[in-house]
């Protein structure tokens, strides 16, 4: 068997392959979206061969890699696969096709390479015995019995924007402190400040606060998620969820979620997703017990090249 570049012979044999395995991941987690278009898939891949790499087996495909290498102030330099970027047959397809591709993404200066991998034990083995770790979760939660979870005497909810950005900042430092045994890269304020910005001036943005005697002690951000593999259309993103340490323990995460959770399902949603760091076992435990189901992780290997 010999690792070579993709070439356009190669594409119809590697969207079968990315279709046979979004459908056996859907066998196992019904929020995962079996369907997509394999000739829209093909003519993307056709646009990245000089990142996308197969091995042959006599003529034959037996695996596929490819990573988009993208730039960004939280990550740096990174090469990223997605669940519709890898394939393989076995596990040693899998080393020989990382072995090539990292020796690239590393000449192109990409050391932190990462991968959205199936969460079952079995499908994150392989990655893990690569030197990968897992660093983040994907959660779904199907939309369709909705609870009517209250917020406790005292508080009120309402719809903030660009005249909250520092108490957007001052309570996303509070996620900041959860999850900073784990943090990559030290906090930028100005990067902060600029994404916060950005997102409390997107028409396209929710953005909900919690106040209590006519503080904000908590918040969440609601957006529509772009289309992707594995996705359902009419997912909504949810994130950035916190509460004040002293307003904690009181119900209050659980009625802002459900408040905004109401007001997607009304605007047509029918998925919501939140995405937490594995270090923080609270966002976890807040999650699943609300009901999300885990459907991918985020793994993360760092090369150092000093």
């Amino acid at each position: 068997m010999t690792v070579r570049p993709l070439g356009t012979t190669d594409l119809e044999a590697v969207a079968n392959r990315v279709g046979e395995r979004l459908t056996h991941d859907a066998q196992r987690n019904a929020l995962i979206n079996p369907h997509f278009s394999a000739d829209l898939f093909m003519a993307a891949l056709a646009n990245a061969t000089d990142q996308s790499w197969v091995e042959d087996d006599h003529g034959r495909v037996a695996g596929h890699l490819y990573g988009a290498v993208l730039e960004s102030p939280e990550h740096g330099r990174g090469a990223w696969i997605g669940p519709d970027g890898v394939s393989f047959d076995t596990v040693e397809v899998l080393a020989a096709l990382y072995l090539t591709a990292s020796e690239t993404w590393v000449r192109r200066g990409a050391t932190h390479h990462f991968a959205w991998v199936f969460d079952a034990d079995d499908d994150l083995r392989p990655w893990l015995d690569l030197g990968f770790a897992p660093v983040h979760r994907r959660g779904l939660l199907y939309l369709d019995h909705l609870d009517d979870t209250a917020l406790p005497p005292g508080y009120v909810i309402r719809r903030g924007g660009i005249a909250d950005l520092s108490l957007a900042i001052d309570l996303d430092r509070l996620i900041d402190e959860a999850e900073s045994t784990l943090a990559p890269f030290p906090t930028d304020i100005d990067e902060v400040t600029n994404v916060w910005r950005e997102l409390l001036e997107d028409d396209e943005v929710s953005y909900y606060v919690v106040e209590f005697d006519g503080h904000g002690v908590a918040q969440c951000v609601t957006y529509s998620l772009e289309p992707r593999r594995g996705s359902f259309d009419h997912t909504l993103h949810l994130s950035a969820v916190a509460v004040r340490s002293d307003h904690e323990h009181r119900g209050v995460a659980r009625a802002m979620v459900t408040a905004a959770l109401h007001d997607a399902r009304r605007q047509g949603f029918l998925y919501a997703e939140a995405n937490w760091n594995v270090t923080n076992r609270r966002a976890e435990h807040f999650w699943t017990r609300y009901g999300f189901v885990r459907t991918y992780a985020r793994l993360r290997r760092t090369w150092d090249v000093d």
